[in-house]
């Protein structure tokens, strides 16, 4: 017997009811996704984002509607239509109604871009997040669409007039931010938490570490003590849209001398020579 659903007050046969309202997607937060920082109309940086996309698939039992690289011209092509050089991407992969059985829904969309040239000068503040991360989720490992404990972080950082909250792991050491990878450097060295600390290890926190050593700086992953955030001579963020965002402030008090400091600087300008000859580019676009 075919049951009655009710949708914004419009009540419906069950059987006539959109696919999306049975997706687990919907139901469960259960899908993934990624964010493409894209230049010059390209996409940067899209197998990177491909290889993890189809890595969290595996793990999760999804499959994709098309093979990755039909998924990339879909990309580009949703940029062509929008008329836009440089914007934000995504990729949201929903599990379907039947995971592992059936492609779920592949949804290619774009925004503009949130950062502006007066954030790198300035910098960010952020401050630690009311709850820990847990290190031990076989979740933390995946850009999955269930990330509602990111928003509320995020909406409490807010509130105290931070640009990103820091979660800790349940051990005390630094995790991630809500949307960010975390730096710091001391004595020269760059240092950022390992993948076991609690994080999705970003494509850009990759593509910093590879920077660093081909400029000749000593990097580091290891575990981060709060108080060697606080205290270190600069602190950075990282994401694919940001790629790297000084951290200035935290939890109100100056990083360093509270400014972005030299050693950030010259990783994000490695990291955009290099963002800007993969797109073909000219420097400065």
């Amino acid at each position: 017997m075919q049951g009655v659903i009710c949708i914004n007050g419009l009540f419906l046969p069950s059987g006539e009811a959109p696919p999306i309202f049975a997706d687990q997607g919907l139901l469960y937060g259960f899908g993934l996704f990624e964010t493409v920082l894209v230049r010059e109309g390209k996409p940067l940086l899209m197998d990177a984002h491909l290889e993890r996309l189809a890595a969290g698939c595996a793990t999760l039992n999804l499959l994709l509607p098309c093979p990755p690289e039909e998924i990339s011209r879909l990309a580009r092509e949703t940029v062509r239509r929008n008329g836009l050089r440089d914007c934000a991407l995504r990729l949201t992969l929903t599990a379907g109604r039947s995971p592992g059985e059936a492609p779920g829904t592949l949804l290619i969309s774009t925004r503009p871009l949130p950062y502006r040239p007066e954030d790198y000068q300035k910098g960010f503040a952020a401050g630690w997040a009311p709850f820990p991360r847990n290190e031990r989720s076989p979740l933390v490992k995946l850009k999955t669409l269930n990330y509602l404990e990111n928003l509320l972080a995020r909406r409490e950082a807010g509130k105290k007039g931070w640009d990103e909250a820091i979660f800790l792991n349940t051990a005390g050491f630094v995790a991630e931010g809500t949307i960010s990878n975390v730096f710091a450097v001391r004595e020269g060295k760059v240092i950022t938490p390992p993948a076991d600390q609690g994080l999705l290890p970003g494509i850009m926190r990759r593509t910093v570490l590879e920077a660093c050593r081909r400029a000749g700086l000593d990097a580091e992953e290891r575990p981060l003590l709060p108080q060697e955030l606080e205290g270190a001579e600069e602190c950075f963020l990282t994401n694919s849209l940001m790629t790297v965002m000084p951290l200035v402030k935290i939890n109100g008090r100056p990083v360093g001398k509270g400014q972005p400091g030299p050693i950030t600087l010259r990783i994000r300008e490695a990291v955009l020579r290099e963002l800007t000859a993969s797109c073909g580019a000219p420097e400065g676009a």
